[in-house]
């Protein structure tokens, strides 16, 4: 039997919080789950702020963050097939450019 932990998605077997909190080298308690309605409304609005996108390279996952408050930014996970999922961190926590060499920042 074979592992495809590897292969496209590149993530070692993190998702959700865990890759967020890896992606951006903090704690895993410094990351909030967020609703998919609120994620959604405070990405998509007129005020919404984006920072920044990176890209995984060998896959079509992206993370999109976006600047909510002077204190809060919210991360859009979106994965392969298109979910999407929310997370709100400090905005003190976001680097600009991704820890891990596997993403890459795209805009």
């Amino acid at each position: 039997m074979s592992s495809h932990e590897n292969r496209s998605q590149g993530t070692m077997g993190r998702h959700g919080r865990d890759l967020i909190a890896s992606l951006f080298d903090i704690e895993l308690e410094y990351v909030e789950s967020l609703s998919w309605p609120l994620g959604d409304r405070v990405t998509t609005g007129a005020e919404a702020n984006q920072l920044f996108r990176f890209a995984h390279q060998r896959s079509t996952r992206t993370v999109t963050a976006f600047e909510v408050t002077d204190y809060t930014c919210v991360l859009r996970l979106r994965t392969p097939v298109g979910r999407e999922k929310f997370y709100g961190i400090a905005n003190a926590d976001i680097v600009p450019r991704p820890v891990r060499d596997d993403w890459v920042r795209t805009d």
